[in-house]
């Protein structure tokens, strides 16, 4: 059983679904079909699976990695 970070609820990696969709998309045929079934498949809101979507065109990542790098120390004031 995946985690929403890394994997996704029921099972399915992520990147799996992500990837299915990015092929979809290049090939023209995606539509909010498509993402309903997913989201409802694995569990998250449309919208996420939007997000996600969005977020493998801007990276071209579909894992899913953090983004958030925490804080460093510096000597600036």
């Amino acid at each position: 059983m995946g985690d929403i970070g890394g994997g996704v609820g029921r099972g399915l990696p992520r990147g799996l679904v992500v990837r299915r969709l990015v092929e979809r998309q290049a090939a023209g045929e995606l539509t909010s079909r498509h993402v309903r079934a997913v989201a409802d498949t694995v569990g998250v809101s449309v919208r996420t699976v939007w997000r996600w979507l969005a977020e493998a065109n801007a990276t071209g990542e579909v894992d899913g990695k953090p983004t958030r790098r925490g804080y460093t120390m510096s000597d600036r004031t």
